[in-house]
């Protein structure tokens, strides 16, 4: 496993023998062990967290959702019981039925003569 370039920092190479050729060999210093793990690991809760804020973000859209569904659901019960409150409006303020009413209740009659009356002052 090779690292990048830019991860490569203070490392020191040596040459080995193996066989009969030279073949260099890295040598890592305690420094750049605890540097690498230290990127590597921040580099793995950067994942982690960001996986649980994924799950977060998602967990949150779906009660948004279902908030949202539900509330769509009362507005079109309410638009049912707005539509037949404006027909029972229509049908108690009818011109019949408040004549019929005011005549058989109220005992009110249509005048045969209207008069009008001014205040000449």
């Amino acid at each position: 496993m090779s690292w990048p370039a830019w991860l490569q920092l203070g490392v020191a190479t040596v040459h080995e023998q193996e066989g009969e050729s030279f073949r260099p060999a890295v040598l890592l210093k305690a420094s750049d062990l605890y540097v690498k793990a230290m990127v590597l690991l921040v580099l793995v809760s950067s994942i982690v967290v960001s996986a649980l804020v994924v799950i977060y973000t998602a967990y949150q859209y779906r009660l948004n959702f279902n908030h949202q569904q539900q509330l769509v659901q009362q507005w079109d019960e309410l638009q049912v019981e707005w539509g037949q409150l404006l027909l029972e409006q229509g049908a108690l303020a009818a011109n019949s039925r408040v004549e019929n009413l005011a005549t058989k209740k109220l005992a009110m009659q249509i005048p045969a003569r209207i008069e009008v009356i001014r205040d000449e002052r």
